[in-house]
Protein backbone atom coordinates (compact mmCIF):
# COMPACT_ATOMS: atom_id res chain seq x y z
CA UNK A 1 0.00 0.00 0.00
CA UNK A 2 1.21 3.51 -0.73
CA UNK A 3 2.35 5.41 2.38
CA UNK A 4 3.40 8.90 1.26
CA UNK A 5 3.06 11.41 -1.55
CA UNK A 6 6.28 10.45 -3.35
CA UNK A 7 5.30 6.78 -3.36
CA UNK A 8 1.87 7.72 -4.68
CA UNK A 9 3.37 9.74 -7.53
CA UNK A 10 5.82 6.95 -8.38
CA UNK A 11 3.04 4.38 -8.41
CA UNK A 12 0.92 6.52 -10.74
CA UNK A 13 3.85 6.99 -13.11
CA UNK A 14 4.48 3.26 -13.12
CA UNK A 15 0.84 2.58 -13.96
CA UNK A 16 0.98 4.95 -16.91
CA UNK A 17 4.27 3.56 -18.20
CA UNK A 18 2.79 0.06 -18.10
CA UNK A 19 0.29 1.15 -20.77
CA UNK A 20 3.12 1.80 -23.25
CA UNK A 21 2.89 5.59 -23.21
CA UNK A 22 6.28 7.28 -24.00
CA UNK A 23 8.15 8.44 -20.85
CA UNK A 24 7.71 12.22 -21.26
CA UNK A 25 4.05 11.82 -22.15
CA UNK A 26 3.67 9.41 -19.23
CA UNK A 27 5.01 12.06 -16.84
CA UNK A 28 2.33 14.48 -18.03
CA UNK A 29 -0.43 11.88 -17.70
CA UNK A 30 0.76 10.91 -14.21
CA UNK A 31 0.87 14.57 -13.17
CA UNK A 32 -2.71 15.08 -14.35
CA UNK A 33 -3.85 11.97 -12.52
CA UNK A 34 -2.14 13.17 -9.35
CA UNK A 35 -3.99 16.49 -9.66
CA UNK A 36 -7.19 14.46 -10.01
CA UNK A 37 -6.50 12.55 -6.79
CA UNK A 38 -4.97 15.43 -4.82
CA UNK A 39 -8.05 17.60 -5.23
CA UNK A 40 -9.72 15.15 -2.86
CA UNK A 41 -7.52 16.54 -0.07
CA UNK A 42 -8.72 20.12 -0.50
CA UNK A 43 -11.19 21.77 1.84
CA UNK A 44 -14.28 23.02 0.03
CA UNK A 45 -15.05 26.53 1.18
CA UNK A 46 -18.74 26.36 0.34
CA UNK A 47 -19.46 23.62 2.86
CA UNK A 48 -16.46 24.00 5.15
CA UNK A 49 -15.62 20.30 5.29
CA UNK A 50 -12.98 18.05 3.80
CA UNK A 51 -14.54 15.05 2.05
CA UNK A 52 -11.39 13.15 1.14
CA UNK A 53 -12.13 10.38 3.63
CA UNK A 54 -15.34 9.56 1.78
CA UNK A 55 -13.89 9.61 -1.75
CA UNK A 56 -13.51 6.23 -3.37
CA UNK A 57 -12.72 5.38 -6.95
CA UNK A 58 -11.43 2.84 -9.40
CA UNK A 59 -8.76 3.12 -12.09
CA UNK A 60 -8.60 1.07 -15.28
CA UNK A 61 -5.30 0.84 -17.14
CA UNK A 62 -5.36 0.09 -20.83
CA UNK A 63 -3.57 -3.18 -20.08
CA UNK A 64 -6.88 -4.27 -18.54
CA UNK A 65 -5.86 -4.08 -14.87
CA UNK A 66 -8.15 -2.49 -12.29
CA UNK A 67 -7.26 -0.82 -9.00
CA UNK A 68 -9.42 0.90 -6.40
CA UNK A 69 -8.11 4.01 -4.63
CA UNK A 70 -9.20 6.19 -1.74
CA UNK A 71 -9.35 9.96 -1.35
CA UNK A 72 -5.65 10.14 -0.53
CA UNK A 73 -4.68 8.26 -3.67
CA UNK A 74 -3.76 5.08 -1.81
CA UNK A 75 -4.40 1.72 -3.39
CA UNK A 76 -7.46 0.22 -1.76
CA UNK A 77 -7.67 -3.55 -1.74
CA UNK A 78 -10.63 -3.81 0.62
CA UNK A 79 -13.31 -1.61 2.11
CA UNK A 80 -16.39 -2.30 4.20
CA UNK A 81 -18.75 -0.76 1.69
CA UNK A 82 -21.69 -1.27 4.03
CA UNK A 83 -20.18 1.47 6.21
CA UNK A 84 -19.41 3.91 3.40
CA UNK A 85 -21.75 6.97 3.43
CA UNK A 86 -23.01 6.30 -0.10
CA UNK A 87 -23.29 2.52 -0.18
CA UNK A 88 -24.65 2.25 3.36
CA UNK A 89 -27.70 4.26 2.29
CA UNK A 90 -28.62 2.11 -0.71
CA UNK A 91 -31.70 0.32 0.57
CA UNK A 92 -34.89 -1.44 -0.48
CA UNK A 93 -37.99 0.74 -0.19
CA UNK A 94 -41.60 0.72 -1.28
CA UNK A 95 -42.91 3.55 -3.43
CA UNK A 96 -46.63 3.70 -4.20
CA UNK A 97 -46.81 -0.05 -3.64
CA UNK A 98 -43.87 -0.84 -5.92
CA UNK A 99 -40.64 -2.61 -4.87
CA UNK A 100 -37.79 -0.15 -5.36
CA UNK A 101 -34.17 0.41 -4.37
CA UNK A 102 -33.19 3.87 -3.15
CA UNK A 103 -29.80 5.25 -4.17
CA UNK A 104 -28.62 8.43 -2.40
CA UNK A 105 -27.33 11.40 -4.36
CA UNK A 106 -23.58 11.52 -4.92
CA UNK A 107 -20.91 13.53 -6.69
CA UNK A 108 -18.74 12.08 -9.42
CA UNK A 109 -15.52 12.78 -11.23
CA UNK A 110 -14.53 10.95 -14.42
CA UNK A 111 -11.09 11.26 -15.97
CA UNK A 112 -10.14 9.70 -19.31
CA UNK A 113 -6.46 10.47 -19.55
CA UNK A 114 -4.42 8.65 -22.17
CA UNK A 115 -3.93 5.09 -21.01
CA UNK A 116 -5.91 5.50 -17.79
CA UNK A 117 -9.65 5.67 -17.10
CA UNK A 118 -10.65 6.84 -13.63
CA UNK A 119 -14.01 7.11 -11.88
CA UNK A 120 -14.43 8.50 -8.35
CA UNK A 121 -17.44 9.33 -6.17
CA UNK A 122 -18.03 11.39 -3.04
CA UNK A 123 -21.07 11.93 -0.85
CA UNK A 124 -20.09 15.62 -0.51
CA UNK A 125 -19.36 18.38 -3.05
CA UNK A 126 -15.66 18.63 -3.86
CA UNK A 127 -13.37 20.38 -6.28
CA UNK A 128 -13.51 18.72 -9.68
CA UNK A 129 -16.62 16.70 -8.79
CA UNK A 130 -20.15 17.33 -10.06
CA UNK A 131 -23.52 16.14 -8.84
CA UNK A 132 -24.31 13.11 -10.94
CA UNK A 133 -27.16 14.19 -13.28
CA UNK A 134 -29.27 11.20 -12.21
CA UNK A 135 -29.94 13.30 -9.11
CA UNK A 136 -31.35 16.37 -10.81
CA UNK A 137 -35.09 16.82 -11.09
CA UNK A 138 -36.71 17.98 -14.34
CA UNK A 139 -36.78 21.55 -13.00
CA UNK A 140 -33.02 21.46 -12.38
CA UNK A 141 -33.15 21.27 -8.58
CA UNK A 142 -31.17 18.65 -6.70
CA UNK A 143 -32.84 15.42 -5.62
CA UNK A 144 -31.73 13.69 -2.42
CA UNK A 145 -32.08 10.25 -3.99
CA UNK A 146 -33.54 8.24 -6.82
CA UNK A 147 -35.54 5.05 -6.54
CA UNK A 148 -35.06 2.37 -9.19
CA UNK A 149 -37.31 -0.63 -9.76
CA UNK A 150 -35.87 -3.60 -7.89
CA UNK A 151 -37.04 -5.70 -10.85
CA UNK A 152 -38.03 -5.08 -14.44
CA UNK A 153 -41.64 -3.96 -14.73
CA UNK A 154 -44.30 -6.66 -14.96
CA UNK A 155 -47.88 -6.41 -16.19
CA UNK A 156 -50.55 -6.71 -13.49
CA UNK A 157 -54.20 -5.88 -14.13
CA UNK A 158 -53.19 -4.02 -17.30
CA UNK A 159 -50.75 -1.73 -15.49
CA UNK A 160 -47.04 -1.72 -14.75
CA UNK A 161 -46.01 -3.31 -11.46
CA UNK A 162 -42.65 -3.91 -9.80
CA UNK A 163 -42.67 -7.00 -7.60
CA UNK A 164 -40.69 -10.15 -6.96
CA UNK A 165 -41.61 -13.28 -8.88
CA UNK A 166 -43.47 -11.57 -11.72
CA UNK A 167 -42.16 -12.11 -15.24
CA UNK A 168 -41.16 -8.94 -17.12
CA UNK A 169 -43.66 -7.16 -19.32
CA UNK A 170 -42.45 -7.61 -22.89
CA UNK A 171 -43.92 -7.07 -26.40
CA UNK A 172 -44.48 -3.41 -25.60
CA UNK A 173 -42.98 -0.53 -27.57
CA UNK A 174 -40.83 2.23 -26.14
CA UNK A 175 -43.49 4.96 -26.13
CA UNK A 176 -46.07 2.73 -24.44
CA UNK A 177 -43.51 1.68 -21.82
CA UNK A 178 -42.79 5.35 -21.08
CA UNK A 179 -46.52 5.96 -20.65
CA UNK A 180 -46.87 3.01 -18.29
CA UNK A 181 -44.12 4.41 -16.08
CA UNK A 182 -45.65 7.90 -16.05
CA UNK A 183 -49.03 6.39 -15.17
CA UNK A 184 -47.64 5.16 -11.85
CA UNK A 185 -47.99 8.73 -10.58
CA UNK A 186 -46.16 12.03 -10.05
CA UNK A 187 -42.39 11.66 -9.88
CA UNK A 188 -42.37 8.44 -11.91
CA UNK A 189 -40.68 7.84 -15.28
CA UNK A 190 -38.81 5.15 -17.17
CA UNK A 191 -35.27 4.78 -15.87
CA UNK A 192 -32.73 6.76 -17.86
CA UNK A 193 -29.22 6.46 -19.20
CA UNK A 194 -28.15 8.65 -16.24
CA UNK A 195 -29.76 6.31 -13.72
CA UNK A 196 -28.01 3.40 -15.39
CA UNK A 197 -24.70 5.29 -15.34
CA UNK A 198 -25.00 6.01 -11.60
CA UNK A 199 -25.59 2.31 -10.92
CA UNK A 200 -22.77 1.22 -13.22
CA UNK A 201 -20.24 3.56 -11.57
CA UNK A 202 -21.15 2.50 -8.03
CA UNK A 203 -21.17 -1.17 -8.97
CA UNK A 204 -17.83 -0.94 -10.77
CA UNK A 205 -16.12 0.80 -7.85
CA UNK A 206 -17.46 -1.66 -5.31
CA UNK A 207 -16.55 -4.73 -7.33
CA UNK A 208 -13.24 -3.37 -8.59
CA UNK A 209 -14.04 -4.11 -12.23
CA UNK A 210 -16.76 -4.27 -14.87
CA UNK A 211 -17.19 -8.00 -15.60
CA UNK A 212 -20.25 -8.51 -13.41
CA UNK A 213 -20.88 -12.02 -14.72
CA UNK A 214 -17.59 -12.99 -13.07
CA UNK A 215 -17.62 -10.60 -10.11
CA UNK A 216 -21.26 -11.19 -9.08
CA UNK A 217 -23.01 -13.98 -10.98
CA UNK A 218 -23.71 -15.18 -14.50
CA UNK A 219 -27.44 -14.58 -14.32
CA UNK A 220 -30.10 -15.86 -16.69
CA UNK A 221 -28.15 -15.73 -19.97
CA UNK A 222 -27.98 -19.35 -21.13
CA UNK A 223 -31.40 -19.87 -22.72
CA UNK A 224 -34.75 -21.09 -21.48
CA UNK A 225 -36.79 -17.92 -21.49
CA UNK A 226 -37.41 -15.19 -18.92
CA UNK A 227 -37.63 -15.79 -15.18
CA UNK A 228 -39.67 -13.94 -12.62
CA UNK A 229 -38.13 -10.92 -10.94
CA UNK A 230 -35.42 -11.93 -8.50
CA UNK A 231 -35.30 -15.56 -9.65
CA UNK A 232 -31.86 -15.33 -11.28
CA UNK A 233 -28.47 -15.00 -9.61
CA UNK A 234 -27.88 -11.53 -11.09
CA UNK A 235 -28.35 -9.19 -8.15
CA UNK A 236 -26.53 -6.13 -6.80
CA UNK A 237 -27.70 -4.42 -3.61
CA UNK A 238 -31.33 -5.34 -4.18
CA UNK A 239 -31.41 -4.56 -7.91
CA UNK A 240 -32.18 -7.76 -9.79
CA UNK A 241 -31.59 -8.77 -13.41
CA UNK A 242 -29.61 -5.69 -14.41
CA UNK A 243 -28.19 -8.09 -16.99
CA UNK A 244 -29.70 -11.14 -18.63
CA UNK A 245 -33.34 -12.26 -18.47
CA UNK A 246 -34.72 -9.55 -20.81
CA UNK A 247 -33.27 -6.49 -22.51
CA UNK A 248 -34.45 -3.28 -20.83
CA UNK A 249 -35.32 -0.05 -22.59
CA UNK A 250 -33.53 3.05 -21.33
CA UNK A 251 -34.68 6.66 -21.70
CA UNK A 252 -32.55 9.80 -22.09
CA UNK A 253 -30.40 8.78 -25.07
CA UNK A 254 -31.04 8.39 -28.79
CA UNK A 255 -28.87 7.89 -31.85
CA UNK A 256 -30.23 9.95 -34.76
CA UNK A 257 -30.51 8.67 -38.30
CA UNK A 258 -27.23 10.41 -39.16
CA UNK A 259 -25.66 8.78 -36.05
CA UNK A 260 -25.58 11.98 -33.99
CA UNK A 261 -25.80 11.30 -30.25
CA UNK A 262 -28.71 13.06 -28.52
CA UNK A 263 -29.16 13.09 -24.74
CA UNK A 264 -31.29 14.56 -22.01
CA UNK A 265 -29.92 17.82 -20.69
CA UNK A 266 -27.64 17.16 -17.71
CA UNK A 267 -29.13 20.22 -16.02
CA UNK A 268 -32.81 19.27 -16.43
CA UNK A 269 -33.00 15.53 -17.15
CA UNK A 270 -36.49 14.22 -17.78
CA UNK A 271 -37.88 17.68 -18.55
CA UNK A 272 -38.24 17.02 -22.25
CA UNK A 273 -35.18 19.15 -22.94
CA UNK A 274 -32.87 17.27 -25.32
CA UNK A 275 -29.36 18.21 -26.38
CA UNK A 276 -28.03 17.36 -29.81
CA UNK A 277 -24.37 16.84 -28.99
CA UNK A 278 -23.12 17.15 -32.56
CA UNK A 279 -21.03 14.05 -31.83
CA UNK A 280 -21.35 11.08 -34.18
CA UNK A 281 -21.61 7.67 -32.56
CA UNK A 282 -18.12 6.24 -33.15
CA UNK A 283 -18.71 2.59 -34.09
CA UNK A 284 -21.64 3.36 -36.39
CA UNK A 285 -23.27 0.06 -37.34
CA UNK A 286 -20.38 -2.04 -36.04
CA UNK A 287 -20.96 -4.44 -33.15
CA UNK A 288 -18.30 -5.38 -30.63
CA UNK A 289 -16.63 -4.99 -27.24
CA UNK A 290 -15.73 -1.40 -26.26
CA UNK A 291 -12.09 -0.36 -26.61
CA UNK A 292 -12.76 3.30 -25.78
CA UNK A 293 -15.65 5.53 -24.77
CA UNK A 294 -17.10 8.82 -25.90
CA UNK A 295 -15.83 11.54 -23.54
CA UNK A 296 -16.98 14.67 -25.37
CA UNK A 297 -18.69 17.37 -23.31
CA UNK A 298 -20.42 20.64 -24.07
CA UNK A 299 -23.32 22.88 -23.10
CA UNK A 300 -25.84 20.61 -21.35
CA UNK A 301 -24.10 17.29 -21.98
CA UNK A 302 -21.18 15.22 -20.77
CA UNK A 303 -20.68 11.90 -22.53
CA UNK A 304 -17.84 10.90 -20.19
CA UNK A 305 -20.52 10.02 -17.63
CA UNK A 306 -21.95 7.39 -19.96
CA UNK A 307 -20.40 4.11 -21.00
CA UNK A 308 -21.06 4.74 -24.68
CA UNK A 309 -18.40 3.11 -26.89
CA UNK A 310 -16.46 5.29 -29.31
CA UNK A 311 -14.73 2.22 -30.81
CA UNK A 312 -15.29 -1.53 -30.58
CA UNK A 313 -13.46 -4.77 -31.30
CA UNK A 314 -14.38 -8.40 -31.89
CA UNK A 315 -11.68 -9.54 -29.46
CA UNK A 316 -12.67 -9.37 -25.78
CA UNK A 317 -8.98 -9.47 -24.80
CA UNK A 318 -8.54 -6.03 -26.37
CA UNK A 319 -11.65 -4.57 -24.76
CA UNK A 320 -11.83 -2.26 -21.75
CA UNK A 321 -15.16 -3.79 -20.72
CA UNK A 322 -16.19 -7.37 -21.62
CA UNK A 323 -19.86 -6.66 -22.48
CA UNK A 324 -21.02 -6.50 -26.09
CA UNK A 325 -22.48 -3.46 -27.83
CA UNK A 326 -24.79 -3.85 -30.81
CA UNK A 327 -24.40 -0.92 -33.21
CA UNK A 328 -26.74 1.63 -34.75
CA UNK A 329 -28.41 -0.36 -37.50
CA UNK A 330 -30.55 1.22 -40.21
CA UNK A 331 -30.95 4.90 -41.03
CA UNK A 332 -33.53 6.00 -38.45
CA UNK A 333 -33.48 7.16 -34.85
CA UNK A 334 -32.83 4.41 -32.31
CA UNK A 335 -33.23 4.09 -28.55
CA UNK A 336 -30.97 2.08 -26.23
CA UNK A 337 -31.61 -1.28 -24.62
CA UNK A 338 -29.27 -2.52 -21.90
CA UNK A 339 -28.16 -5.71 -20.17
CA UNK A 340 -28.81 -8.48 -22.68
CA UNK A 341 -31.39 -11.25 -22.46
CA UNK A 342 -31.64 -14.94 -21.59
CA UNK A 343 -29.85 -15.92 -24.81
CA UNK A 344 -26.99 -13.41 -24.68
CA UNK A 345 -24.44 -15.66 -22.95
CA UNK A 346 -21.07 -14.02 -22.24
CA UNK A 347 -22.09 -10.93 -24.23
CA UNK A 348 -24.60 -9.93 -21.54
CA UNK A 349 -23.62 -7.75 -18.61
CA UNK A 350 -24.27 -4.55 -16.70
CA UNK A 351 -22.64 -2.60 -19.57
CA UNK A 352 -24.16 -4.50 -22.51
CA UNK A 353 -25.88 -2.11 -24.91
CA UNK A 354 -28.09 -2.45 -27.97
CA UNK A 355 -28.47 0.65 -30.18
CA UNK A 356 -30.32 -0.93 -33.07
CA UNK A 357 -34.02 -0.47 -32.31
CA UNK A 358 -36.61 2.23 -32.85
CA UNK A 359 -39.36 3.53 -30.58
CA UNK A 360 -42.05 1.47 -32.27
CA UNK A 361 -40.22 -1.87 -32.15
CA UNK A 362 -41.58 -4.64 -29.94
CA UNK A 363 -40.07 -7.96 -28.95
CA UNK A 364 -40.72 -10.84 -26.58
CA UNK A 365 -37.25 -10.39 -25.08
CA UNK A 366 -37.40 -6.65 -24.32
CA UNK A 367 -38.86 -5.03 -21.20
CA UNK A 368 -38.41 -1.86 -19.14
CA UNK A 369 -37.77 -0.62 -15.59
CA UNK A 370 -39.46 2.29 -13.79
CA UNK A 371 -37.74 4.95 -11.68
CA UNK A 372 -38.89 7.56 -9.18
CA UNK A 373 -37.16 10.85 -8.40
CA UNK A 374 -37.32 11.94 -4.75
Amino acid sequence: MLTNEMQMRAELLGKVLETGVPPMEALDHARQLWDFIDCGNNVIEECGVCSADNVIGVMLSMDGSWQRFDGSGRELDWLDFDRHPIYSRIRPVEQDGQAMVEIPAFYVRVDHDGGLLTWAVSDQPMGGFILHPAFRRPDGTEASAIRIGAYAAARRDGNAAVAAGLKPWTSINFTSAQEQCLALGPGWRMWSIYDLSAIQILMMIEKGGADMQTLIARGNVDGGGPLGGGESSASWRGLHELWGNVWQMVDGLTIAGDETINVWSTERPGSGEWVSTGVKYGPGSDDGFPTSFHVEAGDGFDLSLLFLPSAVTDDSDDAVIPDWTWGHWGDGETVPYCGGDWNSGVNAGAFALNLGNGRSDVSTNVGFRPAFVI
